[in-house]
């Protein structure tokens, strides 16, 4: 017995001693091909010197191979660009399989792939400017454990792929690895980019620029950030959907310019002076801050109300009537470059009482706008569109009760209904509640977010597309 429990001791000890050299062989492979990339990447550039490295390439070595996938770019319904692409890849005997492509480094295990070190791949929605280095690998063969040389072989440039204002582009990846290619595109542009996965054909499909808004408001909310809460407020997790819609301060920018000279002003909209109605047509505005109650009627058509500054209803209703109109359901549009603070009054569209017509009633925002919604009884029916590309840092400047660091703070005793686009979201319970529902009728809405006349800034300019070969060969 004492030799067959020493037996089994030496079995396990051994799966253990082999489990081990098995991670560390992995785990210098992928510091191999991280380097591998890095040279990779100065090779492609150079056509004068061929470089060198020692390439950890664990005890089976690993193989190059020409041609398997390729990346496709289309812009304007046309077809710039269907390169194939090469793989270098090592395989442990545990099945895992640590690959070189197009730039970067990939760990595939099973059915789960995970990048390892990112591809030279740069979007920059500052710049409108997408840069895209293809580098891959010219010739088959297998590379053992030692010096290897890196030579640049050729370069193609995509000059008839360099401006393609107002438009988006699709990206296709066909690969082995596209499960980490579709992790990587949605982190780097948000999951709205991914347009299609396509298990099957092992392929990705993105789209980056100008995104088109239809199916915006599909969910509760879509956040760049996320969502915070406190004192459980208990909001369904289907209402959310991580991504990122395009800003539109520019639009309110020249909006503001122009209609502050053209469009009926109102100085500061209280809900007295303007004998407590708004009918149709096109108004400009200092603030919003009801003192009284404020119709606002789209019995004889679309209202739009241009903000030069913040919109507050703590004193008096925003409710909107008239909406349905044989014809076709009208709606109010407000765009502000301030904050919304909505507190112990109603913002909604009547009948207010929970049936919902989110679609009526439109707030549109800069990546700057703070929101507040709460305490008190507040209801809310509509659509808040205010992303924001980069981060939310707080505090919120609206949302005076117990402090909030969300874009969007919503507290105590509150019923919205519809659909908001910003970069964070707190729902704060506290002794209340918080009655936060998706209008489902907005999934049948493609609203056009700018007024007639105007269009979003694009936000795809320039296109940076080579595809550079590189051999790499035994010395």
């Amino acid at each position: 017995m004492v030799a067959i429990s020493s037996l089994g001791i030496l079995l396990v000890a051994s799966e253990t001693t082999d489990q081990i050299q098995e991670q560390s062989e992995r785990e210098r492979v992928e510091g191999a091909f991280v380097e591998l990339s890095t040279v990779m990447a100065s090779s492609s550039t150079n056509d004068d010197i061929s470089q060198t490295m020692d390439l950890a390439a664990g005890q089976q070595g690993a193989v190059a191979k020409k041609d398997t996938g390729w990346i496709s770019v289309v812009a304007n319904e046309s077809e710039l660009i269907n390169e194939s692409i090469g793989t270098i890849e090592y395989e442990g005997d545990d099945g895992t399989r640590i690959a070189y492509q197009a730039g970067g480094v990939w760990r595939e295990t099973g059915n789960q792939t995970q990048m390892v070190s990112a591809p030279p791949i740069h979007y920059d929605p500052t710049t409108e400017t997408f840069s895209f280095p293809i580098v891959t690998v010219g010739g088959e063969q297998t590379l053992g454990s030692g010096d290897v040389a890196i030579g640049h072989n050729r370069t193609q440039t995509f000059r008839n792929a360099s401006v393609v204002e107002d438009s988006s582009v699709t990206i296709t990846v066909k690969s082995e690895y596209y499960r980490g290619w579709e992790g990587y595109f949605a982190r780097q542009a948000g999951a709205p980019v991914i347009q299609d996965v396509d298990h099957d054909n092992q392929t990705v499909t993105v789209r980056l620029g100008h995104l088109d808004i239809d199916g915006a408001f599909d969910s509760g909310m879509v956040l760049s950030g996320g969502v915070g809460e406190g004192g459980n407020p208990g909001i369904d997790e289907d209402d959310y959907t991580p991504g990122s819609l395009p800003e539109i301060n520019s639009v309110i920018d020249e909006m503001v310019t122009l209609f502050e000279d053209e469009e009926e002003h109102l100085g500061t909209v209280d809900g007295t002076s303007q004998n407590g109605e708004l009918t149709s047509g096109t108004y400009f505005a200092d603030e919003v801050d009801l003192e009284e109650d404020l119709t606002v009627n789209l019995e004889d058509g679309n209202v739009t109300l241009v903000v030069d500054g913040n919109i507050s209803v703590t004193g008096g209703d925003l409710v909107v009537e008239n909406w349905d109109q044989p014809d076709e359901n009208h709606t109010l549009k407000i765009y502000s470059t301030g904050h919304l603070d909505v507190a112990s009054q109603e913002m909604c569209v009547d009948p207010c009482d929970g049936t919902v017509n989110a679609e009526q009633l439109q707030v549109y925002g800069t990546s700057d706008m703070h929101v507040s919604i709460g305490t008190g009884d507040s209801p809310f029916e509509g659509i808040i569109y205010a992303p924001r590309d980069d981060e939310f840092e707080g505090p919120n400047e609206v949302h005076g009760t117990g402090g909030c660091d969300a874009q969007v703070c919503m507290q105590s005793n509150i019923e919205f209904r519809g659909s908001v686009i910003a970069s964070s979201v707190h729902f704060q319970g506290g002794g209340g509640s918080i009655d936060f529902e998706h209008d489902p009728k907005l999934a049948n809405v493609h609203p056009d977010i700018e007024p007639e006349g105007f269009d979003l800034p694009p936000q795809l300019t320039y296109l940076n597309i080579f595809h550079h070969e590189v051999d790499v060969e035994n010395n």
